[in-house]
């Protein structure tokens, strides 16, 4: 794979991350494999050695120190990303990429290289899978985890840049895009956030408990839950990674959307 690695494009590696400490370092190192232009952070205000991490990676173009950690999370969403853009954007060229990554998810089966040379490809999604904590790997490390949500969310990663490009809605995750563009589907996400670990999954609770009105009762049911036994968040029979080809996609599901 390092020898296809060497027909990428410029791809720019853009993460928003807080106090990220115990899993940055892996994400960082995961996510360079793809990201031949470096990675910009931007920091919300982390109070443990998330920054110096950062810093310290060979990877690591930029770190963006926010100074004020603001209790209104819809706007910091965005706003903070448009700020991880706007400066990504400063030294990039037509043809570059970026790809935007949370400090907990990762990607595999992305082989398809190609992608980026195809001039009607403007942006690529991916197919994002929750893993969870189960009763036989609780005292697993998260990166080895085996049982994943059945339900996948498809959401763009990687885009070219573009004067579309921008955040500017309430709790916006993908950016906007050119409308009408070719988007293939093409690679899985592992995201990790509710398979950290027990303490984790505590803490996101009680983060979205405090700071998020329209996750907060969501959130507040899932105390003390952090350990599945055989079922996701949705209600449906977890099923190993290896079987991801038997998942089924979010955004026909009402219970998907929130």
């Amino acid at each position: 794979i390092n020898s296809m690695l060497n027909t990428l494009p410029i791809i720019k590696g853009l993460t928003k991350v807080r106090n990220e400490s115990a899993i940055i370092k892996n994400t960082l190192d995961h996510w360079s494999k793809f990201c031949t232009g470096g990675i910009y952070v931007y920091d919300d205000v982390s109070d443990d050695s998330t920054v110096e991490i950062c810093r310290s990676h060979k990877n690591v173009i930029d770190v963006i120190e926010g100074d004020y950690w603001d209790p209104d999370r819809e706007k910091a969403e965005w706003f903070n990303r448009q700020i991880l853009l706007t400066k990504a954007q400063q030294g990039a060229a037509p043809d570059d990429w970026f790809v935007y990554f949370d400090a907990d998810e990762y990607l595999y089966n992305f082989d398809q290289f190609e992608l980026f040379n195809n001039v009607t490809v403007k942006a690529i999604a991916c197919r994002l899978y929750d893993f969870y904590i189960t009763p036989e790997d609780v005292d697993t490390e998260y990166l080895k985890r085996q049982w994943i949500g059945p339900e996948y969310r498809t959401i763009v990663f990687f885009f070219k840049n573009s004067p579309y490009l921008k955040y500017e809605y309430p709790d916006q995750r993908i950016v906007n895009l050119e409308s009408g563009i070719n988007i293939p589907i093409h690679g899985d996400i592992k995201h990790f956030g509710k398979g950290l670990s027990v303490e984790a999954w505590e803490q996101t609770c009680d983060y979205y408990i405090k700071f998020w009105p329209k996750y907060a009762d969501k959130w507040r049911k899932r105390k003390g839950q952090a350990v599945h036994n055989g079922v996701s968040d949705f209600g449906n029979p977890l099923i190993r990674w290896s079987d991801r080809h038997k998942g089924f996609t979010l955004e026909d599901k009402s219970y998907g959307k929130i």
